[in-house]
């Protein structure tokens, strides 16, 4: 069974989501709200830790950043690429990823699939290569390789494998610390 250990029960703006949107139909409520349970990972200015880079590869997606090389180094550039991304969606301003930002970056991902191309694949491919140790290339071509990697991912973390990486897939992904798999 997967639960999220000594989380808030937040959901952060997933909670009651259709199921749809729980990235396979049969993912089992529990697990639904075990993912949601667990707390995002806060980024300021001075980390370095793989999930820097999945943001960085996101915010380069969506125009907020221009960099050539998505380090897992928190610096000034991405803290400024943060804030001004924080302000168009609303958010209370900041130069930190927190929940918040995570919420707005995984309504702005969508969903991931085979066939998609780009930074939105590097982010979830650097999360699956670094996060949890698959043996990917880093190419931004969600094909079979990397389908096979989510879909296995997904069953470790009880997801309905449907092989795309939807709001509750990519939650997983970046909290493994608070989500514990099989």
């Amino acid at each position: 069974m997967l639960f999220a250990s000594g989380a808030m029960a937040a959901g952060f703006g997933l909670a009651g989501a259709p199921a749809a949107l729980a990235d396979g139909p049969e993912t089992p409520p529990e697990v639904v709200a075990a993912i949601e349970a667990a707390a995002w990972p806060e980024l300021t200015e001075g980390q370095e830790t793989w999930e820097v880079s999945v943001v960085k590869f996101l915010l380069v997606e969506y125009g907020y950043l221009d960099v050539t090389e998505a380090t897992e180094h928190f610096d000034e550039r991405l803290g400024d690429a943060v804030a001004d991304y924080r302000q168009d969606r609303g958010l209370e301003p900041a130069r930190a990823v927190d929940g918040d930002v995570w919420e707005a970056l995984t309504d702005d991902l969508g969903v991931v699939r085979q066939g998609d191309s780009g930074n939105r694949v590097k982010a979830v491919q650097y999360a699956l290569l670094e996060g949890h140790g698959y043996d990917l290339l880093l190419d931004g071509e969600f094909g079979p390789a990397t389908r096979t990697a989510v879909v296995d991912f997904q069953t470790g973390a009880e997801i309905d494998a449907d092989g795309e990486v939807g709001p509750i897939t990519f939650q997983a992904l970046l909290t493994p610390d608070d989500v514990s798999v099989r």
